[in-house]
């Protein structure tokens, strides 16, 4: 047999077919390998080695068949076989795979050197034709009589091993963390089997099978994504089967994604890749939550009656009318401070990217949108007015959460035209208001107080109310710290249409309404939004900022609301009241909401107190007297 055949053995054994072993006893692959392929046709020393050792053989003998062919003469011969027992480092890579070979290696340089220092002096020179190959060729000698041993050993465990297969073959294999899901998907899916062989006839079963673990997939895949999965025309036991396997997988994805969230919010080690998944699968069980919520509303909605909708309704237009505020008009075609208001608007669009080094494709359109407002703000500014008069259906709003770890938040990303569009609008709405005076004094944060300064001035204003800390007749005063809960998911939209109608115009009002009434979009999950307003939206302050004024109106009544803020000429500064009469005629004295968190502060005579604790007893009766005051 020729030599590399018991190689070519070996790599065929292995089902190598990629890897081609020349007569130079070359090992080179004949495509580009996938790493699978490459982990696979790795070779062991022995392999190698042994590789190694047949090619110095080779170019001996291939020296001695050119003398035979008489292509060379016999000083050529002696000169080319000495250079080959002296260079065995420069033509094999014998060495790569025992290294203890570099003493051969070292020991023929050593007696090349010597030969030449004898042999290259006077009239002879330097140059080839020294062929003295018989002390090299003893060193490979006595080496290859070392290493015969070894190589057999090293080689018979090879093979005993291609042939017989591995030992360890018997112990059980334990899960490693990195298989924990997969192997659980493997444990459902025999056991699906199983059932399936339970079940079917004898004759029926393999090709069924494989269907039926399809439509299990097809069916987890569908519970994922929250969308309804009905086969038509499968069997009825075979669908109970395929959905209580997917209850069981849901209930342990499920049961899972918690455990890892309080891993992840206790602080302790987390893999990155668990954080990833944990964030992916906490968002769709957020989103399959709001699916439904959104699909109750459709169902059992709306949840305010007409009565308390006409109330709000009412006491916002009295309120309304009595500081005299006129509704904000559309904007204009050539309004005086339109393109500053632009600039504005792309600045603060454009805020967002200064930090950014990488940018996806959407976001780099973005950035190109505002630069060609900046560059043409007439065209862009005629372009936001046609679509806030017309545009009244939008693409679809991408949400994803940013991990704090400790809790999530809610990003919604929104097509690039349409945000230039909202964010000129939050720019103008805002300037209108705070020019009508449409918010009161009370509604934080203000442009008058940063949080430091609120903070002293609400210590100063209670410092400051009359005769605050006199206790004498048994005055109280309390201060209540609370908040407006979830007000971004219950806002009404047809409610919140009609109130924006008061103070902006009918267009405007509809544009805003109809953006929340968008498809939100995560990987396979969608639902249309109808109930609740969408936060990541560049208006929504505004929003949130005058639904939340109807609401303090509704919490402090319109009388002490207007005594509050003061004439619609003279407007009080926050804290402050025009008269003393005004200040002390209602327990209400300090009134401050910041976004959500409302701050009150009561002052109480003795007869105010008792009167609150014995309505309070009379709504909730104290059977055994546990709670007296």
């Amino acid at each position: 047999r020729d030599p590399p055949h018991m190689l070519n053995l070996l790599i065929h054994r292995k089902n190598l077919n990629y890897l081609h072993l020349d007569y130079n006893f070359n090992l080179k692959p004949v495509k580009t390998l996938t790493t699978k392929e490459r982990k696979k046709s790795r070779f062991g020393n022995a392999f190698h080695l042994c590789r190694e050792i047949l090619r110095l053989t080779k170019i001996v003998v291939d020296s001695n068949v050119q003398f035979r062919l008489g292509n060379v003469d016999a000083f050529q011969l002696a000169d080319g076989l000495q250079y080959t027992f002296a260079h065995v480092g420069q033509l094999t890579g014998m060495y790569r795979y025992k290294y203890k070979l570099m003493r051969q290696i070292r020991m023929c340089k050593d007696l090349k050197h010597l030969i030449y220092y004898r042999f290259n002096t006077g009239p002879v020179g330097k140059g080839p034709g020294v062929g003295f190959w018989a002390p090299g060729w003893r060193v490979w000698l006595f080496f290859l009589r070392g290493v015969v041993p070894l190589l057999e050993r090293w080689l018979g465990n090879l093979l005993a091993r291609q042939f017989e297969g591995r030992h360890s073959k018997g112990v059980a294999k334990t899960v490693t963390k990195q298989r924990v899901e997969s192997h659980y998907d493997l444990e459902l899916r025999a056991a699906v089997m199983h059932d399936i062989l339970d079940m079917m006839p004898e004759g029926v079963k393999q090709n069924k099978s494989k269907t039926i673990l399809q439509h299990l997939s097809e069916a987890w895949r569908c519970w994922k994504a929250n969308i309804p999965w009905k086969v038509p025309g499968m069997p009825i036991p075979i669908e109970n089967m395929i959905l209580r396997y997917v209850k069981a997988k849901a209930d342990w994805w499920t049961n899972v994604a918690h455990y890892n969230r309080e891993r992840i919010r206790r602080g302790a080690t987390v893999d990155k890749t668990v954080c990833k998944k944990n964030l992916g699968r906490l968002t769709r069980l957020w989103l399959k939550a709001e699916q439904e919520r959104q699909h109750n509303y459709l169902k059992d909605g709306p949840y305010l009656s007409a009565e308390e909708a006409v109330a709000i309704y009412t006491t916002t237009v009295h309120w309304l009318e009595s500081r005299k505020i006129t509704p904000i008009i559309f904007p204009p075609l050539n309004y005086k401070h339109d393109t500053k208001l632009l600039i504005l608007a792309l600045e603060r669009l454009k805020e967002g990217y200064t930090v950014m080094s990488r940018l996806n494709q959407s976001q780099r359109e973005e950035l190109g949108l505002i630069e060609q407002a900046y560059d043409n703000p007439h065209e862009a500014l005629s372009r936001i007015k046609r679509h806030l008069l017309q545009q009244r259906t939008f693409k679809e709003v991408g949400i994803e959460f940013m991990d704090l770890y400790s809790h999530m938040i809610p990003v919604y990303d929104v097509e690039p035209l349409e945000k230039i569009t909202d964010a000129y609008l939050d720019q103008y709405i805002w300037y209108q208001a705070d020019k009508s005076r449409l918010f009161p004094n009370w509604v934080k944060p203000a442009d008058t107080e940063p949080p430091p300064l609120l903070l002293y001035k609400w210590c100063q204003g209670i410092n400051n109310l009359e005769e605050v800390w006199d206790t004498a007749s048994g005055e109280a005063n309390v201060m209540v710290e609370t908040q407006f809960e979830k007000v971004y998911e219950k806002m009404d939209l047809t409610l919140l249409n009609r109130l924006l109608r008061l103070i902006v115009d009918h267009n405007i009002a509809e544009y805003m309404t109809a953006k929340n009434n968008v498809l939100l979009n995560y990987k396979d999950m969608n639902h249309l939004n109808s109930y609740g307003l969408i936060r990541g939206l560049q208006f929504a302050s505004f929003i949130f900022q005058y639904y939340a004024l109807v609401l303090d109106l509704l919490v402090l009544g319109l009388t002490r609301a207007s005594e509050l803020s003061g004439s619609p000429m003279k407007p009080n500064d926050w804290l402050s009241f025009d008269s003393i009469a005004t200040e002390v005629k209602h327990p209400i004295r300090l009134y401050c909401r910041y976004v959500e968190k409302l701050y009150i502060l009561f002052r109480f005579t003795h007869e105010e107190q008792k009167d609150l604790i014995q309505r309070f007893l009379s709504e909730h009766p104290d059977p055994n007297n546990e709670n007296v005051i």
